[in-house]
């Protein structure tokens, strides 16, 4: 990202532009997207009273938070009408590929405790504390909003008194008991009628609103117009072929996720280019270059639910183990690197720990979580290599290291994984040093003999060891599931300039500037797309039209 000084010179410049020019477009033609500038846009003005069609609010994103956003102002805008644009012919972001389960709370000051633990100082407590009042009230909303509540898989949250169920990410924090979990059409001991996700009810829900929603799909964002006096936004430019300026009186809440499918942008920000996102292909950042050049800050750029090393076909074109799954594969045999050796604690996945006591140390304990892993006593996302290896045995086969294919085809044949009698003979087929793999596998089933992994402390029940052939390696690949980062958000939605200001008339939810800036708490982005989009709907209803 560049730094304050020349992005405020670079508004400072646009602004006088846009003083000569008029009324003028924000984004992407400046930032030379290639095939989204409108016809004529660059360096272009159009006047103020040319709108194609206006909205009382326009939400940009058609994944949990936008449908949030849409149906609050559905539900709660006394007629105000709403525009929902969605990039493809379907929601592609991560919300229909998510597992659907939603923190809430009952004690939400309570709850804030834990989120400033979590935060380490990345995130505002006024902003954290709004996060924590809207998880008092999600659940509510869900069912008035109609979701059937036989058909929801709900996890009480815990209290002082009950301490054994909880189950929270960092347990090991004070407070970390205060929420629970729900998940529409979860609840396995049913046979689930209606919606099965809650990307699902959202969406049958807005359906249901067609008379104050106007939801339009393969309707990509373009552009921001702002007011060259005020700054404010004051609608978008939409569309594939037929782009529309279209004026939003109260505002536009951007619901665009992160940059998952931006090569460029992982590499730039997180150093991790070459991972493989686990969830939809739509956000390729369209909204942060968009936002940047109208001077929005930034915040929470370093941040994503990853990295692991996640199991790949030898062409790494696919995972042959789904993202997120359970019991992890990865405990039933070690990871390598391209050198044959270990590098990190290998027992790994999307969410992988022990239940370890609450309050306790968390500095010596070891897992994944949401691919954030114990290193030097800290819990950061670890940047990986971009090619490992995962070394297993038929005995690990047998347990689970890779999941049994429909036509009971070896991992070999399926073209999986590497197979031979020998570690030396795999080690060819790896083409990684055959002594420092034959040394890295026999270092490993001393450990699982002694009953203790002496180099990276993993727990006794992971130790499997490497020893019945055939022999199997199984190429890896950096996985996550999101990243975090995006415009700086307010408590009330707004999204800030690099003064901390208010950019009036634009809003955001969910993951496009997530809370999250530290840690992360599994359920935290459901529950932060439902809260955020009723908060920026309610805020931007509650502005004077423009």
């Amino acid at each position: 990202m560049e730094s304050k000084t020349n992005s405020m010179n670079l508004a400072q410049t646009r602004r006088g532009f846009m003083k000569t020019a008029g009324f003028a477009l924000a984004g992407a033609a400046a930032m030379g997207l290639a095939g989204c500038a409108p016809s004529g846009s660059k360096g272009t003005a159009a006047s103020s009273d040319k709108w194609d069609e206006e909205f009382d609010v326009v939400v940009v994103g058609g994944g949990i938070a936008g449908q949030a956003a849409a149906l609050t102002v559905a539900t709660e805008g006394n007629g105000a009408k709403c525009l929902l644009i969605e990039k493809g012919a379907t929601p592609s972001g991560n919300s229909p590929f998510c597992k659907g389960d939603a923190i809430w709370t009952k004690e939400p000051d309570t709850l804030l405790a834990y989120l400033k633990s979590l935060a380490h100082g990345t995130t505002p407590d006024d902003v954290l504390e709004a996060y924590s009042q809207g998880c008092s009230e999600i659940y509510d909303w869900v069912l008035d909003m109609g979701v059937n509540k036989e058909e929801m898989s709900v996890t009480e949250p815990a209290t002082k008194d009950t301490l054994d169920k909880h189950n929270a990410e960092y347990r090991e924090y004070e407070n970390s008991y205060a929420f629970g979990y729900f998940a529409i059409g979860k609840n396995k001991n049913v046979e689930v009628k209606g919606p099965n996700h809650v990307q699902v009810f959202l969406e049958q829900a807005v359906a249901e609103h067609s008379d104050v929603v106007d939801y339009r799909t393969s309707t990509p964002l373009v552009d921001l117009v702002q007011d060259p006096e005020t700054g404010a936004v004051l609608g978008v430019v939409a569309g594939e072929k037929n782009q529309k300026r279209i004026r939003a009186k109260r505002g536009v809440i951007m619901c665009l996720g992160g940059f998952e499918h931006s090569p460029e942008m992982m590499q730039n920000y997180l150093g991790q280019g070459a991972a493989v996102p686990g969830a939809g292909s739509m956000n390729t950042g369209d909204g942060h270059r968009i936002c940047t050049r109208i001077g929005a800050d930034f915040w929470h750029m370093n941040n994503a639910a990853g990295f692991w090393m996640a199991g790949r076909d030898l062409k790494n074109t696919t995972y042959t183990n789904p993202p997120i799954f359970k019991p992890a594969p990865k405990g039933f045999g070690i990871t390598v690197g391209v050198n044959g050796r270990r590098f990190y604690m290998d027992w790994d996945g999307y969410n992988v720990r022990e239940k370890y006591p609450y309050m306790s140390d968390m500095s010596v304990h070891v897992g994944s979580r949401h691919g954030h892993m114990q290193f030097g006593g800290e819990w950061p996302h670890l940047p990986m290599p971009s090619t490992a290896w995962f070394v297993f045995d038929a005995e690990g086969l047998a347990q689970g290291a890779i999941p049994p294919s429909a036509d009971g085809a070896a991992p070999d044949a399926k073209g999986y994984a590497h197979a031979a009698n020998t570690i030396e003979e795999l080690a060819a087929k790896m083409e990684v040093p055959v002594e420092e793999l034959t040394t890295t596998v026999s270092q490993w089933n001393e450990c699982c003999d002694n009953g203790k992994d002496i180099f990276f402390h993993r727990p006794e029940s992971t130790l499997v060891p490497v020893k019945t052939p055939p022999f199997y390696a199984q190429l890896c690949a950096p996985s996550f599931l999101n990243t975090d980062g995006g415009p700086v958000r307010a408590a009330d939605g707004a999204i800030l300039d690099y003064d901390g200001n208010p950019i009036p008339g634009l809003y955001s939810a969910g993951e496009f500037g997530s809370i999250w800036g530290h840690y992360y708490e599994g359920g935290g982005n459901v529950a932060e797309c439902l809260v955020f989009g009723r908060i920026s709907a309610k805020s931007a209803l509650g502005s004077e039209a423009k």
